[in-house]
């Protein structure tokens, strides 16, 4: 509180001359002195230079046993207002008796001063007008003093009121204090009943032990609602048996919601099992939590004061490092995976995110380090992705890889105009083989013939085993049948050459082969597939070591495919759209666009009847175009109109990584001549991503065309924040489920309100969806909670409804559409979330 920290007004009111006024830091020891005007000046002869620092008391003489001076002491002490006189000593050593007002004063923060006024009583010229003009000083000085200064008396005869309210009064409790000073209830009326009777019971015990009084409670403003406030004041015994109480009561509803939030930041921190760890500016570690030692060994004794290269495993060169903290100085934080070691030596691969802290003047303060331990699951899911792709024994692609990758083959038709032969093989009477050497020889035969499958084949080609003595390979490039054909014939000539085992037995077997040739992209994998099986058949009945071709071309799904791609085609899927509501303005900023199918025979049908088919075939190209110029031209329409509100997309992995996103993205904006944001793109939490930094570096083109990215479900799958700082999240999506108890269960609630503290932290802006009642809205918005979705908001609907409700219609909305604000963002950027 130095003078230059003060309103000018009051800076210039402390230095009228001939008053000596003194400020002293209440809160240090010694209460040294941190303001004296130019009257303290000529009344002791010191200079500010000469006392600033020093203790109050530097011009205490006398003894310090004397009542005036334990009395000045205990006033100190207690921070209670005193007048009192006593001898002081001038610089030159003079004294001379001064007449001293001493009061407290408190800050926003409840950071304790102490101002005194004093005057020289032994002068004949100082007179009462003089002192009555410093009484006006403090009077004027309570008036710009944060904090309601009072004295409040009780009679014997049980009477009672405020004999001095400063006149803050009006702007802490919201009423006149003339009227309080009339009638105390006044006040005492409108604390809560709860905080009322304890604050009565705390009163007596302070009556008795003539102790500091201090309560906080919770007040009901007129105007501002509910705010908690507190109290403290000290009393006196009068000689009639009545008290006299010295106070100041102040607003602390700031404090206490900052505590409030404190609390909880700090259980989340302790209770995650994420580890965190915060460094200073130069990276010296200052505080881990309790998964942090679970996860390295080390306990928080022996990490901080350290640095985080107590875990350097010495994989990572200083080259690495130099270049993650100059992402985290460019884009605020860094996220990946760092191969560390334990305390025990042993191997820890962590997922990391590492994120700037700065003050309000930009410079970073602190580092903070959110981790997760994935050894296990990188070596697993090492192991996972190899079975999933190949075959154990022969390391040949397994069905499902094989499946996936001919479907990949089959959509690139519609660009070559070449065609793909599946071939299809089965080994002949391979039985006896296992019979009569083992199981091992036996299996010693199938790598080999998988070595020689691989020998003659080309990269672009695909081989896989299916199980058992049964391979099948995928030809790319084939400009007809009759060239699929000779090399099938020529690959079972080279199967049918003797084979020298390692026990020196030589055995020679044969095959059947079953030749699928198809030059259009419709047809599915499976439905190729088993055309080649069928034809396999055929070889084996026209006597076996022979290869078949195809005579029919099999359709396994393909109504549905047909049927779909005609409903694209004739427009009969449509968008339908939800709005999302901003809770900080109760403006709607964006809606998810739903896809739906106006069936002609079915009705009105829902994704999960067909979307599965679009996404797993060639239609996905044509429907992720389809998708985002839909939702682009709604977006338009809401640009057109000078409204601030965005359009949500679901897309999936392979519209992310393949780029198709990006590219629709690019085509739709140039054609609709949008600004950004103007799309939504939503990714599902439970996605896995093939490349996690492909999938990365797709997103953030997405974003630099005008997209925001929402991590979309959160709660229904593994939910790490971890996992959400790998990709470019913009927005955290609550999942209905986790929504949907969160009124009954307080637990639910905690974790929620965990989920919306962590994620503001890592600057996300959090959506709760599934928001049904309006108990659940009105516990989100005290959570904190940026945006809501559901029915409660409203229910989706076709764009006719939506521009007829919104845009043209004579009866305002419920919500209105969110303008463009030039403070805030637009769409969902405006949420506070974003820091």
């Amino acid at each position: 509180m130095a003078p230059h920290t003060l309103p000018q007004s009051l800076f210039e009111l402390l230095e009228v001359p001939g008053t000596a006024l003194t400020i002293a830091d209440g809160d240090q020891p010694g209460c040294p002195l941190v303001f004296v005007n130019e009257g303290f000046e000529q009344l002791t002869g010191f200079t500010r230079e000469e006392v600033l620092g020093r203790s109050c008391r530097l011009l205490q003489t006398g003894d310090p046993g004397s009542e005036a001076n334990r009395r000045l002491q205990h006033a100190i002490n207690e921070r209670t207002p005193l007048t009192l006189t006593l001898e002081n000593r001038r610089k030159d050593g003079t004294r001379f008796d001064s007449e001293l007002i001493l009061a407290p004063l408190y800050n926003q923060e409840g950071h304790c001063y102490l101002i005194s006024v004093q005057r020289d009583i032994d002068k004949p010229h100082r007179s009462r007008p003089r002192w009555r003009i410093q009484g006006d000083l403090l009077e004027q000085l309570s008036a710009q003093a944060p904090g309601v200064l009072f004295q409040y008396r009780q009679w014997p005869n049980g009477q009672s009121g405020f004999p001095y309210i400063s006149p803050r009064l009006a702007d802490y409790c919201g009423i006149d204090r003339d009227a309080l000073q009339q009638d105390p209830e006044t006040l005492l009326a409108r604390i809560n009943p709860q905080d009322r009777q304890q604050m009565r019971d705390a009163f007596e015990c302070a009556t008795t032990s003539l102790r500091l009084w201090q309560s906080s409670f919770r007040y009901d403003h007129p105007t501002r609602g509910q705010r908690w406030l507190e109290c403290a004041a000290m009393p006196t015994r009068l000689a009639n048996g009545g008290m006299l109480w010295h106070g100041y009561l102040t607003d602390i509803t700031a404090r206490k919601l900052a505590m409030e939030r404190l609390t909880l930041a700090e259980a989340v921190f302790d209770s995650t099992h994420d580890g965190i760890l915060v460094t200073d500016a130069e990276k010296r570690i200052i505080d881990v939590n309790p998964a942090f030692t679970q996860l390295t060994g080390y306990s928080a004794e022996e990490a901080v004061g350290r640095t985080p290269h107590l875990l350097s495993s010495g994989k990572h060169d200083a080259q690495f490092y130099a270049s993650l903290f100059t992402t985290v100085h460019q884009q605020g934080y860094w996220t990946g995976d760092i191969w560390s070691v334990r305390k025990d030596g042993r191997q820890l691969i962590e997922n990391v995110t590492i994120s700037a802290i700065h003050d309000v003047h930009g410079t970073i303060t602190h580092y903070i380090a959110v981790f997760r331990d994935i050894t296990q699951k990188h070596l697993r899911q090492a192991r996972l992705e190899r079975r999933a792709i190949y075959d154990p024994l022969t390391s040949l692609f397994n069905r499902e890889h094989f499946g996936g990758a001919l479907e990949n083959l089959l959509s690139g038709l519609s660009y070559t105009g070449i065609g793909v032969a599946v071939l299809f093989i089965d080994l002949d009477d391979f039985k006896p083989v296992n019979d009569t050497y083992g199981h091992a020889t036996g299996d010693e035969a199938l790598v080999i013939i998988a070595q020689r499958l691989k020998q003659q084949t080309r990269s672009t080609d695909l081989v896989a085993r299916l199980g058992g003595d049964e391979f099948v390979i995928a030809l790319a490039g084939m400009r007809s049948a009759e060239k699929a054909e000779k090399v099938a014939c020529k690959i079972l000539d080279d199967l049918i050459s003797p084979i020298n085992l390692r026990s020196g037995h030589s055995i020679t077997l044969s095959a059947s082969v079953g030749v699928a040739y198809t030059e259009d992209s419709q047809y599915a994998a499976n439905a190729l597939i088993a055309a080649a099986d069928s034809a396999m058949y055929e070889a084996k009945g026209q006597g076996k070591n022979r290869v078949a071709m195809s005579k029919r071309h099999p359709r396994d799904g393909y109504d549905l495919y047909t049927r779909l791609q005609s409903a694209l085609e004739q427009e009969e899927l449509a968008l339908f759209y939800q709005p999302i509501l901003s809770l900080a303005d109760e403006c709607i900023v964006s809606f998810e666009a739903l896809v739906r199918w106006h069936h002609p025979d079915q009705g009105l049908l829902e994704p999960h009847h067909f979307i599965d088919i679009v996404n797993h075939s060639s239609l996905e190209h044509a429907y992720s175009t389809w998708l985002v110029h839909q939702a682009a031209r709604t977006a338009q329409r809401f640009q057109a109109c000078h409204m601030a509100v965005t359009v949500s997309i679901n897309v999936t992995r392979d519209q992310v990584e393949s780029g198709q996103l990006a590219d629709d993205m690019a085509q739709a904006r140039q054609h609709h001549e949008l600004v950004s944001p103007f799309l939504n793109v939503e990714v599902v939490e439970t996605t896995q991503f093939h490349d996690i930094d492909l999938a990365y570096n797709q997103l953030q083109h997405a974003r630099r065309l005008g997209a925001q990215i929402a991590l979309d479900d959160f709660g229904s799958g593994i939910s790490s924040l971890t996992y959400a700082s790998q990709l470019p999240i913009d927005i955290v999506k609550i999942d209905q489920a986790v929504i949907r108890h969160l009124v009954e269960r307080p637990q639910q609630r905690r974790f929620v309100s965990g989920i919306i503290d962590m994620a503001h932290a890592m600057q996300r802006t959090v959506l709760a969806e599934g928001v049904e009642t309006p108990e659940q809205l009105d516990v989100l918005r005290h959570l904190g909670c940026d945006m809501a979705q559901g029915f409660l908001i409203g229910h989706p609907m076709p764009q006719e409804e939506l521009e007829a409700y919104y845009l043209v219609g004579k009866t305002p909305p419920r919500y209105p559409l969110a303008n463009p604000n030039p403070t805030h963002g637009t769409g969902l950027s405006r949420a506070p979330g974003r820091l």
